[in-house]
């Protein structure tokens, strides 16, 4: 049976005191990063917002991954904030692995923002994604994918009428480079290939289409601003 974590030294008292004088001159986080609804503070701004009262109460923030040895992918989150006095608080988060990479490093990512909010006692920006359960993940390929499956069971489509050779060049120039998506639209829609899919599905499509890019382009600007 796995040791229970300790998640505080046995005093806190001298830690607390500073973190209170560190709290009183944070800055505001600057909303720095696009999401759906907005943009937000993330985790590069709190960490902006805070170094410097932090330094200067003789506080250290640090966060790190620990994988776990039972097989399951899963991995621990641990978030410590310690004082010069040795005195050290901190909080943990179990993250399983999702089925891509990005989908992996998009729940890091949040749990390290919501951890990080939580312990440095600073309240999420009015856009923050974790607020509106809207974040990338939720625009990623996977969800997107979803969403255009959904009108198969709420309606009967007409085989028969498919999209003409213009929407088909539309749709195969919009897919460049996105393999994936046009294998999801055909076996969603079980039919041979793109040419094939019903005219009535075209606005669907392509609208999930463009939110999928949409989705992509946002998380390339992220990936690029951590370089």
């Amino acid at each position: 049976m796995e040791a229970v974590r300790k998640t505080r030294s046995e005093e806190i008292g001298q830690l607390m005191l500073a973190l209170s004088k560190a709290q009183g001159s944070y800055k505001i986080p600057n909303a720095n990063q696009d999401s759906p609804g907005g943009k937000f503070a993330n985790l590069s701004s709190i960490r902006e917002a805070v170094k410097e009262s932090l330094s200067k109460n003789e506080l250290g923030f640090y966060q790190h991954i620990e994988y776990l040895e039972d097989g399951s992918g899963g991995m621990i989150l641990e978030t410590i904030i310690g004082h010069s006095s040795n005195q050290w608080i901190s909080s943990m988060a179990r993250i399983v692995r999702g089925k891509t990479d990005r989908s992996t490093a998009n729940s890091i990512e949040n749990h390290k923002r919501m951890h990080a909010t939580m312990l440095l006692g600073i309240a999420p920006s009015d856009k923050d994604p974790l607020l509106r359960d809207d974040n990338f993940e939720e625009s990623s390929l996977e969800q997107t994918l979803e969403e255009t499956r959904k009108p198969l069971s709420e309606r009967k489509i007409d085989r028969n009428d498919v999209i003409s050779l213009e929407r088909y060049q539309d749709l195969m120039i919009e897919l460049d480079n996105y393999p994936e998506f046009v294998r999801s639209i055909v076996n969603t829609y079980s039919i041979d290939t793109l040419a094939d899919l019903p005219n009535e599905e075209y606005v669907t499509v392509k609208k999930e289409i463009m939110k999928m890019k949409k989705a992509d382009d946002e998380w390339l600007k992220k990936k690029g601003k951590k370089l």
